[in-house]
């Protein structure tokens, strides 16, 4: 069998809000972050069509949030995307029982490129799929295809695991068995219906 994982709030911590936080300590954090991650033009950075300084420019030009404010939570987003301990205990252990272990991620060049060089457990996987280096997002079928393909995986052999319910409910129609990550208990029981291992 092989494991598919998402990395964003599975393996890492993802939380735009604290992001913004970090940067601006004000009410209006939640607002900021909607205006800055829920837009079009974040999709375009983790497709790869968008850079960090375009993003930056056009996140000014339609907001009226100050430049450098906005460059500085845009530039605070890899490093805070920290290790979930609990979570990457489980991928070990799935590692060391012998599975294959896949990563399929909707992700920026830089914040991939600061996950390669800083993660321990980035080198756990047979192969990983980084939306922005293949101009493919979840949940578009396609990104599931091509990680199939290029790994010569049976969809029925695969189990993806992702925080994102749209995103496993594509995989699922693909014909990949799928868990809908909500807590390391949730996901373990879940796994043992599938797979069996030693904690």
């Amino acid at each position: 069998m092989n494991i598919i994982f998402d990395i964003g709030n599975v393996l890492v911590r993802w939380d735009p809000v604290n992001i913004v936080r970090s940067v601006i300590n004000a009410p209006g954090a939640v607002r900021v972050a909607e205006h800055l991650f829920a837009h079009s033009d974040w999709q375009e950075v983790d497709k790869g069509c968008l850079s960090i300084p375009d993003v930056i420019a056009r996140a000014v030009e339609r907001t009226d949030i100050d430049e450098d404010i906005v460059t500085a939570i845009y530039r605070s987003v890899p490093a805070s995307l920290t290790p979930i301990p609990e979570n990457i205990a489980v991928l070990q252990q799935l590692r060391q029982a012998g599975f294959s272990l896949y990563a399929l991620s909707n992700m920026g060049h830089e914040s991939a490129a600061y996950l390669a060089a800083t993660a321990p457990f980035w080198n756990e996987f047979d192969a990983r799929v980084i939306s922005a280096e293949v101009q493919l997002v979840k949940p578009d079928p396609a990104i599931f295809e091509y990680l199939l393909k290029n790994n010569g995986l049976t969809n029925s052999d695969c189990i993806f695991i992702d925080d994102s319910l749209i995103n496993v409910q594509v995989a699922e129609n693909l014909g990949i068995k799928g868990i809908h990550f909500q807590s390391v208990t949730q996901m373990t029981t879940e796994l043992r219906k599938y797979i069996s291992w030693a904690e």
